[in-house]
């Protein structure tokens, strides 16, 4: 049991671990890793579900629901690293971020380990449905949560809806490409 209990002790520390690319351009209290975190959860399920059974795609949502839960548990151990610095750090983050993860994951049953290490590589790697998903929504929800920062007020955030990263995956699904082509036309002018 004890393992159980250093594993989400560590976890829990994302409800206090802001997201820094916010707090870089002027939002003075930002939303936590863990509330975006929630936000992908949502944003895959209702996504997911409604690509599988409308449109049919074929797609594993609870597999995807795992990969949008666990994707950012690295930050835990290393906190949030906005794009300005990763433009300057490089490969650092991204390998900082795996070694937090599979430390985590040490603290659990063996077959939890496998599983999350497994799906925190694919969705790193990008290349199935369920990661592409996964890393489009991971977007989508920090263009939603800009977009929420621009209506209360805050308007340095044009970078978030500019930078050609975020909108890498985006791309491959049209429907989410289109969601967010509407979102943009919601901004405050």
């Amino acid at each position: 049991m004890l393992d159980l209990f250093r594993f989400f002790d560590n976890v829990y520390r994302l409800k206090r671990t802001p997201r820094a690319g916010f707090w870089y351009y002027g939002v003075k209290s930002p939303e936590t890793v863990a509330e975006h975190v929630f936000g992908v959860a949502i944003l895959t399920y209702i996504f997911g579900e409604y690509l599988r059974s409308e449109l049919n795609y074929t797609i594993n949502v609870e597999k995807a629901l795992k990969m949008a839960i666990i994707h950012e548990l690295g930050e835990a151990m290393i906190g949030d690293i906005h794009l300005e610095s990763r433009n300057y750090i490089g490969k650092c983050v991204e390998d900082g971020e795996r070694k937090a993860l599979e430390e985590m994951a040490a603290y659990l049953p063996d077959n939890l380990q496998t599983e999350i290490k497994e799906l925190y590589n694919e969705f790193e790697k990008g290349e199935t449905i369920e990661a592409t998903l996964v890393r489009s929504l991971d977007k989508v929800d920090l263009l939603i949560q800009a977009l929420n920062y621009e209506k209360a007020g805050y308007r340095n955030l044009d970078k978030f809806f500019d930078e050609q990263q975020n909108f890498k995956y985006i791309e491959h699904i049209s429907e989410i490409r289109d969601f967010v082509q509407e979102l943009k036309k919601r901004r405050p002018t």
